[in-house]
């Protein structure tokens, strides 16, 4: 049996919730059954696309596994001066430094994929199997699209229940969406949903300072 597998990450830019990164591994021959499935980058993909493709995906994968960190540990990560390729190289490094075999496609989110390569290696002792490192694999490779999806899914559900638990309603959790730009202001004013945030954004910082100049204003 040749052992492939994809890795790609979801929620990168996101300022609500978890960075997730997810790693669908195949026999080789099961590729095609992919294709056929309509297996593609998840952002090209409606969410009821992407949960009826993520329950097959696991049904004909040989392993998935996922990785998340939350925003809160993100934060104090970037605090510490570690850089959110970094973050993401750790996380991939966790799932590779369990996998002695095959040949690992990966998604990179740095121009430099040779540099984002390094930084994943070092984070994953013991791995002796193939890395390749390419960008817009997401776009181009099934395998990595089946772990944007799985990805996408699981970063959706996290989502789902951070909004849910603080009774707020649902939103992308990119800051190009309007309605997460409703909910962050929301959270920032609650105690319990700081942690939600990634306050090291700046898009963060922007709607904390405007709404502390709106708290002041009604004071003069």
């Amino acid at each position: 049996m040749v052992f492939l597998a994809g890795i790609d990450e979801a929620g990168r830019g996101c300022v609500i919730g978890p960075l997730v990164v997810a790693m669908a591994g195949f026999e080789d021959k099961m590729v095609p059954s992919l294709i056929e499935a309509g297996v593609k980058d998840s952002k090209m993909l409606s969410p009821g696309k992407r949960l009826a493709l993520a329950s097959n995906i696991r049904k004909i994968s040989n392993v998935v596994e996922v990785r998340r960190i939350s925003a809160n540990r993100i934060d104090k990560l970037r605090k510490d001066g570690v850089s959110l390729n970094e973050i993401e190289a750790m996380l991939i490094g966790s799932i590779l430094s369990k996998h002695c075999h095959g040949t690992f496609y990966v998604d990179s989110v740095d121009r430099n994929c040779n540099r984002f390569k390094s930084i994943i290696l070092e984070y994953a002792p013991g791995f002796k199997g193939e890395l390749i490192v390419r960008n817009h694999l997401d776009e181009s490779n099934p395998l990595v699209s089946a772990a944007s999806i799985i990805a996408k899914v699981e970063r959706d559900r996290a989502v789902e229940r951070i909004l849910r638990k603080a009774e707020l309603p649902k939103c992308s959790g990119y800051p190009g969406d309007f309605r997460t730009i409703r909910v962050v202001e929301q959270l920032l004013n609650s105690e319990c949903g700081k942690g939600f945030i990634r306050m090291s954004w700046n898009t963060v910082h922007r709607i904390s300072r405007r709404l502390n100049q709106e708290k002041l204003s009604k004071f003069i």
